[in-house]
């Protein structure tokens, strides 16, 4: 909205009369019209604030400006708004965005409008996050200039950077989740050896009791940018005040927040000592939270809701294992915790929902990162995976749908690289998925000349699993075979 001000009389007013006017005049007039014609003012006009009468009226503005532009409790509900109301409102809001910003300009002379609050940092961090529905990316744009300008010198003086953090957990995100705390924890967020019984009667959808959820939906952002400032020392320090609102959001009913709750876990374990997780006895807590999202399949939970559960669950969960895992005497420890995720997880989850393409397609693609986490510790699963893959592989409509075969090669392509000592074990199972999956494509690629580069990728991996299978006599006989079958086999793996 490109807001220019019409009156010219009124811009020759002085900013605190305008200021005056809008502000008093709140109760009778919509903010969004008090707000904009502040911004248009300060966009079209330079202020003397050192001038003590505009330099209060900047100051009430400031103050104003922050509590208003925060989200409302309508974005808890999906979807909150018509899509004109929701552009009405982002507009609003970026003109907030666009005001706080030519405050922080014409102030940068005077420290107590230049110094960030812990009230205008939390405003802004409430525009960090581009998925938000209250978020555009202009919004999410000044907010991060803003916060990079504040910070740029506040990260020097680590006292003030601290006490501004600690505020922000303590009087902004703390007060919201205190009825919706975890009996799992102590006080001081350590695992509860004697879990305290948790609040009696349904209150998974009472606005009273979670009130961060259906009142203030952006203190989960916050609480997001808050993480992201943090290194290993101040974790250490704000755990007690972390760790409960995190783990409530990671544990709550709605899909939703349980991804987010995973990504705010994800943060965490970027920057977590893996002797606090175990100190604590928090990692096997958020293990055995993490567990049982790995079989939120089709048909109970919706494929849009579960394909980005299960990305997001198998991303925490393989992090979560190597950051406790992390020392080679724990080595032991973390390949029973991968097997128990590629057992309970990928193999459990394809026997239930390996119909639908788009979940067999992700979990191709987590066995292979598992897979690269196991090394030659995968072996013991080839032959309950490679059967898997062959079948994706030979499947008689497998090219429908050309991303699965993709995910399938490259977990082939994955196992051969770590599992190479026992792949003649299994040769029939992968040169056969390989070269029934390449004849298939050699004929479909006449009318699909789409399926070029993925008959390649085929050709690539068959190549790679005869080249590692030369050593074994047995070889020679399969490849004559093959040979017979199709006599350009002899060029394609030089026989």
């Amino acid at each position: 909205m490109a807001y220019r001000l019409q009156d010219h009389e009124k811009q020759e007013k002085g900013f605190t009369d305008l200021l005056k006017e809008e502000i008093k005049s709140l109760q009778l007039k919509p903010t969004h019209e008090a707000l904009l014609v502040s911004e248009a003012y300060l966009r079209n006009c330079k202020i003397d604030l050192t001038v003590s009468e505009n330099y209060a009226a900047a100051t009430r503005l400031h103050q104003w400006s922050t509590e208003h532009i925060l989200p409302t409790e309508a974005f808890a509900i999906d979807p909150p708004f018509s899509t004109e109301e929701l552009t009405r409102i982002i507009l609003f809001k970026e003109a907030g965005l666009v005001l706080l910003s030519n405050l922080q300009e014409q102030s940068v002379f005077l420290p107590s409008l230049c110094t960030p609050t812990a009230s205008l940092v939390a405003c802004l961090a409430s525009f960090t996050d581009p998925q938000d529905p209250w978020t555009s990316e202009k919004s999410h744009r000044l907010s991060g200039f803003m916060l990079s300008s504040y910070f740029s010198t506040l990260h020097e003086n680590s006292k003030q950077f601290d006490a501004i953090i600690k505020d922000i957990l303590a009087h902004y995100i703390k007060p919201l989740f205190l009825k919706s705390r975890t009996p799992l924890l102590t006080p001081a967020a350590r695992h509860a050896i004697f879990p305290l019984p948790g609040p009696n009667g349904p209150s998974e959808f009472d606005a009273a009791n979670k009130p961060w959820k259906f009142q203030s939906p952006h203190v989960v952002t916050i609480l997001q940018w808050v993480i992201s400032q943090l290194d290993a020392q101040l974790v250490e320090v704000h755990w007690p005040l972390i760790i409960p609102p995190l783990l409530t959001i990671l544990d709550d009913v709605s899909i939703t927040y349980k991804i987010k709750g995973c990504s705010l876990l994800g943060l965490l374990l970027n920057v977590c000592p893996a002797s606090l997780l175990e100190r604590s006895g928090l990692g096997e807590i958020f293990h055995s939270t993490l567990l049982p999202y790995l079989l939120y399949l089709p048909s109970l939970t919706p494929e849009e809701e579960s394909i980005p559960l299960l990305d997001a669950t198998y991303t925490t969960l393989i992090a979560l294992t190597q950051a406790r895992y992390a020392t080679s005497n724990t080595e032991n420890t973390k390949i029973k915790a991968l097997d128990t995720i590629l057992r309970y997880g990928i193999l459990k989850g394809y026997a239930h929902a390996g119909e639908n393409v788009r979940i067999a397609r992700l979990l191709m693609e987590k066995s292979s990162d598992l897979v690269n986490a196991l090394k030659i510790h995968c072996v013991k699963h080839l032959k309950d995976l490679l059967p898997v893959i062959s079948g994706i592989l030979t499947a008689p409509f497998a090219t429908a749908y050309p991303p699965l075969l993709q995910a399938a090669l490259q977990t082939l392509r994955t196992v051969l690289v770590n599992g190479g000592p026992r792949i003649e074990f299994h040769r029939g199972e992968v040169l056969g998925g390989l070269v029934i999956c390449w004849r298939r494509l050699e004929d479909e690629v006449v009318s699909a000349p789409e399926l070029v580069g993925l008959q390649r990728t085929v050709e690539d991996v068959l190549r790679a699993a005869v080249q590692l299978l030369r050593g074994d006599e047995r070889i020679k006989e399969d490849l004559c075979l093959l040979q017979a079958f199709s006599p350009r086999f002899k060029t394609l793996l030089d026989v």
